[in-house]
C-alpha cells in the first residue's frame, strides 16, 4: 500500500488541511490489515511530480520482485485539474496555470501503469481529487488497453473516487466517510458484519448515502472488488434475526454473540422481549426435567406456533453465558417456577439443514467428547456417553428442517439413542412431519399412535416419552393477546419511552382481543398482525366492522394470507417478494447477497413479473424485509435465509402454484 497526500504549504495552490491526516489514516488502515505499507510515501507530501511518479515506479517494482503482492492499494489526495482532455493531481512544484504535462503534475495514466506494474493480482486507486470521476473514466480505458494487449483479462482492478467528473471534491470528506463506514458499520445495510469484504460498488453506495448533496462517489473498473477488508467482520459470528440487530445494541459484542448462539434462529419479536406467557408450559418442561431421569420431551404444533420462539427462551435463559444478556433484555423479570435453573442443558443443537454426523460432533463438542478421528460419530457419541455413564440433557430444535432424508437418521441414531441411555434427557421440537400437517383429531398423548413419523422416530425403547402440543395450549389466546399489547404499547422507533405506537389503553386492548381471536392461537400471524396494526392510527378501532380490515383466514392458509397482506405494505411489493423467493430454495446457512442472490431472483421472476434484479435490489430487500430474514456467517460473507419454514413454505408456493387450501 502506498498512501500520500499533498501538503500544498508554500506553493501557488490552496492548502488542502485533510490531505495529508487523511494519507496517514488510510495507511494506518489497510496495514492493520495485513498490507505492508511503503515507508517512502510518509515523506512525499512535498516532493515534485517527478518524485513522486519515480517513488511510484520504486514501489511497482519492489511489490513485482517481491513476488507476495495479493493487492495494491494507491492512494493519493491533491488538488484535481482538467487539462487538455486529461486529468492531473497538482503537486508541491506544480504550476499555478495548465497546461499540464510531463513533470508538472501527476496523470492519471501514471497511478494506474504503477499498479499494474506492481505485479499483484489485485488492485484499488483510492483518488481523493476534484473532478475525479473524470480520472477514473481514464483508468477504466487504460486497464481495458492493457487487457487488450495481453489478449484477455489481467489484473482486477478498481478506481474509487469521491466525485464525478465535473465535481469538485471537499478535503476530508471522503476519507472520514469511508473510515466511519468501515468502522461502525453501513448505515444503508450494503453490507453487513458477517462479510469478510467490502466491495467498491457497496462502498460507492454508502458514500453517497453518507455525503448526500455534497459529493456524488463514483467507481469505475470491477466493482466486486474484494480488497477493502471489514474491520467489524466475525468469522464465527452467530445467526440472528436482521431486525433483531437494533434490539441488541445495549449488549456487549460477547454478550450478544453467546447470545444469539443459544437463541439459534429464533425470532426475535416472539422470543422474548414483546412475547409473554406460556408459564404454565414453561413450567411443565422445568418439572419434566428436574423428575425424570431418561426419556424425550417433544414440543410440537402447527406453523407458526412458535415451537422455536418457546425452546430459544428457555435455551438462553438456561445458559449462564447469557444471563447478562437475559437480565439486560428484561428476560429474567417472569416468575422462576418458568424458568429453566441455570445449567439445565448440557448441550444445545439447531437441526436446521443438518446431517446425522453434523450433529453428533456439536453434541458431541458442547459436553466435551472429542469425536475428532471417528468415522462414525452417532455411535462413537452414544458409546462415550454410556461408558462415561454420565448423566447429560440435551436440547434440540427444529428437526423437521434437517437436511432432506437426514431427519431419520438424527431422530434414530442420535436423538432417541441418547435419550435411551439412563440419566439422559432430550427435549426435541418439531413439527410431526416435514410438510406440517394437520393435527389429528382430539387430544394428543405420548401414548397415542397417528402422532406423525417425526414424532413417533423419537420414541425411545426405554424412559418416559411426553409429547408437548402448543396447538392445546388453552393460555394461548390470553397470551397472544398480552403480546400484541405489549408490541403496541412500545416506543415509537427513535421515540422517547413514553412514546407509545398506540398510547390508549383501551384500544389497545380491543386490537388485541381481535388479534388473539383471529390467530387461532398462531402466534407467527399475530406477529404480522401486529406489523400492519404498527403502521395504522389507533383511531382505527372506532369505525364499524373495522375487525375486517384484518385479516380474517386462521390456519396455514390464513398464515399464507398473512404474508400476501403483509408483503402489500411494501412500496414495491413484486421486489420484495421476487427478490425474497429464492431464499425459500436456500440450504445451509443461506444465500450470500452478492452475484448469486440477484441471478436468482431474475431467474425465478421469469415467468412472473419479468423483472431482472441487481445487488442494489437485494441490499433494499434485506433494508425494507428484515423481519422476514436471518443473517449468518458462511466462508467469509454474510448469507440470509427466510426465518421461519412456514415463510419457505409459503415463497415456495407461490413459485410453483401448489398453495395448499
Amino acid at each position: 500500500m502506498i498512501s500520500i497526500g499533498i501538503n500544498y504549504l508554500g506553493s501557488p495552490h490552496p492548502l488542502l488541511p485533510a490531505a495529508v491526516d487523511d494519507a496517514a489514516r488510510l495507511r494506518q488502515f489497510f496495514t492493520d490489515w495485513g498490507f505492508a505499507a511503503h515507508e517512502a510515501s510518509r515523506d512525499l507530501s512535498s516532493a515534485s511530480a517527478r518524485g513522486i511518479v519515480d517513488e511510484l515506479e520504486a514501489w511497482a517494482d519492489s511489490a513485482r520482485q517481491g513476488g507476495k503482492a495479493v493487492g495494491a492499494v494507491v492512494y493519493l489526495a491533491g488538488h484535481g485539474r482538467l487539462s487538455s482532455g486529461r486529468h492531473y493531481v497538482l503537486t508541491v512544484t506544480s504550476p499555478a496555470n495548465g497546461p499540464y504535462f510531463a513533470s508538472k503534475a501527476i496523470s492519471a495514466e501514471e497511478l494506474v501503469q504503477a499498479v499494474l506494474a506492481s505485479g499483484a493480482a489485485t488492485g484499488l486507486i483510492l483518488l481523493d481529487a476534484c473532478y475525479s470521476g473524470f480520472a477514473a473514466h481514464e483508468i477504466q480505458q487504460a486497464v481495458d488497453r492493457a487487457a487488450l494487449s495481453q489478449g484477455g483479462p489481467g489484473m482486477d482492478l478498481a478506481v474509487l473516487v469521491p466525485s464525478l467528473h465535473h465535481q469538485k471534491s471537499y478535503s476530508g470528506l471522503f476519507v472520514e466517510n469511508m473510515l466511519e463506514s468501515l468502522h461502525s458499520g453501513s448505515k444503508g445495510g450494503h453490507w453487513k458484519d458477517g462479510d469478510e469484504y467490502v466491495t467498491l460498488f457497496e462502498l460507492r453506495e454508502e458514500l453517497r448515502l453518507r455525503l448526500d448533496d455534497e459529493q456524488c462517489a463514483y467507481v469505475a473498473g470491477r466493482d466486486g472488488l474484494k480488497i477493502v477488508p471489514n474491520p467489524r467482520y466475525r468469522a464465527d459470528a452467530a445467526d440472528r434475526a436482521v431486525e433483531m440487530d437494533a434490539l441488541l445494541d445495549r449488549l456487549t459484542d460477547e454478550d450478544r454473540e453467546h447470545f444469539l448462539r443459544k437463541a439459534a434462529s429464533t425470532d426475535a419479536g416472539d422470543m422474548g422481549w414483546f412475547f409473554t406467557g406460556r408459564h404454565a408450559l414453561s413450567h411443565e418442561v422445568v418439572q419434566w426435567i428436574d423428575r425424570q431421569d431418561q426419556g424425550v420431551l417433544v414440543v410440537t404444533g402447527a406453523p407458526g406456533t412458535g415451537k422455536s420462539a418457546f425452546l430459544g427462551r428457555l435455551a438462553v435463559l438456561a445458559d449462564p453465558g447469557s444471563q447478562a444478556a437475559c437480565r439486560v433484555l428484561g428476560l429474567l423479570d417472569e416468575a422462576g417456577g418458568a424458568r429453566p435453573p441455570v445449567g439445565a442443558f448440557d448441550a444445545v443443537v439447531h437441526l436446521k439443514n443438518r446431517r446425522a454426523d453434523d450433529v453428533a460432533r456439536d453434541i458431541a463438542g458442547q459436553l466435551g467428547i472429542d469425536l475428532t478421528t471417528s468415522t462414525s460419530p452417532p455411535r462413537d457419541l452414544v458409546l462415550a456417553l454410556h461408558d462415561s455413564g454420565r448423566s447429560v440433557t440435551v436440547l434440540a430444535d427444529a428437526l423437521d428442517e434437517a437436511e432432506q432424508g437426514e431427519e431419520m437418521y438424527i431422530a434414530r441414531d442420535v436423538l432417541r439413542a441418547i435419550a435411551g441411555l439412563p440419566g439422559c434427557r432430550l427435549v426435541v421440537g418439531t413439527r410431526r412431519d416435514r410438510d406440517g400437517r394437520a393435527a389429528p383429531a382430539g387430544p394428543l398423548t405420548g401414548q397415542e399412535r397417528d402422532s406423525g413419523p417425526l414424532i413417533e422416530s423419537l420414541r425411545p425403547r426405554r424412559g418416559v416419552f411426553r409429547v408437548i402440543d402448543l396447538d392445546d395450549d388453552e393460555d394461548a389466546d390470553a397470551d397472544i393477546e398480552t403480546y400484541v399489547e405489549a408490541r403496541l404499547a412500545a416506543a415509537t422507533d427513535g421515540g422517547s419511552p413514553g412514546s407509545a405506537r398506540w398510547p390508549t389503553r383501551e384500544r389497545r386492548r380491543m386490537a388485541a382481543h381481535e388479534v388473539a381471536r383471529q390467530a387461532d392461537r398462531v402466534f407467527l400471524y399475530a406477529r404480522f398482525a401486529v406489523r400492519a396494526l404498527e403502521n395504522l392510527r389507533e383511531e382505527m378501532v372506532d369505525r364499524p366492522l373495522w375487525q375486517h380490515e384484518l385479516p380474517t383466514a386462521v390456519g396455514e392458509a390464513g398464515l399464507h394470507q398473512v404474508f400476501i397482506q403483509d408483503l402489500r405494505r411494501f412500496d414495491d411489493t413484486v421486489l420484495i417478494t421476487e427478490v425474497l423467493t429464492p431464499l425459500a430454495f436456500a440450504r445451509g446457512k443461506g444465500l450470500p447477497r452478492r452475484q448469486i442472490w440477484p441471478e436468482l431472483a431474475s431467474a425465478l421472476s421469469e415467468h412472473r413479473s419479468g423483472r431482472a434484479y441487481s445487488a442494489a435490489d437485494v441490499s433494499r430487500a434485506i433494508r425494507e424485509a428484515g423481519s422476514y430474514l436471518i443473517e449468518g456467517t458462511e466462508d467469509g460473507q454474510a448469507v440470509f435465509r427466510l426465518y421461519h419454514q412456514s415463510i419457505s413454505d409459503f415463497f415456495r408456493s407461490e413459485v410453483t402454484g401448489a398453495r395448499r387450501a
